[in-house]
């Protein structure tokens, strides 16, 4: 029984190592036809399409607030030191939309107009530069700005 389960496993290797009596190698028969395995290409990686931040113009149009009322008061910071000119225009967005919110403090009374002069002169900010730039800011921005909903 040994010597049947030895002579079995020698069967079994010779076959699975490709071992034959043929004078040629395994394998080089003109008859078969090799294909090369081919690995399948890997799925393309899903496009991940990139957002464009649109909170700055989203605020500026539920806002009211146009372009022009954007370069107005650019121009307006610019003159009185607040920015250094050129503002560039996406500058000058965000400026506005910061601006808008101290225009919506003072509003809910949160601030006063005192509270944000007196911080601007705390940093570098002369007395007339501050009264021009809240006087603008004051008379005409904020009252230019609407909430739509």
């Amino acid at each position: 029984m040994r010597r049947l389960a030895i002579a079995g496993l020698v069967a079994v290797t010779l076959l699975l190592t490709g071992c034959s009596s043929d004078p040629e190698p395994a394998g080089s028969s003109s008859d078969e036809v090799v294909e090369p395995v081919m690995e399948e290409p890997a799925a393309p990686e899903p496009a991940v399409e990139e957002t464009e931040d649109t909170s700055v113009q989203d605020y500026l149009d539920e806002h009211g607030i146009s372009d022009a009322m954007v370069m107005r008061l650019a121009a307006v910071a610019e003159a009185n030191n607040y920015a250094d000119a050129p503002m560039e225009e996406e500058d000058a967005k965000l400026f506005a939309t910061v601006i808008g919110d101290h225009c919506e403090m003072v509003a809910s009374g949160e601030r006063t107009w005192d509270y944000y002069k007196e911080d601007d002169k705390s940093t570098g900010g002369t007395q007339a530069q501050v009264d021009a730039f809240y006087g603008f800011t004051q008379d005409t921005f904020c009252p230019s700005m609407t909430t739509e909903k």
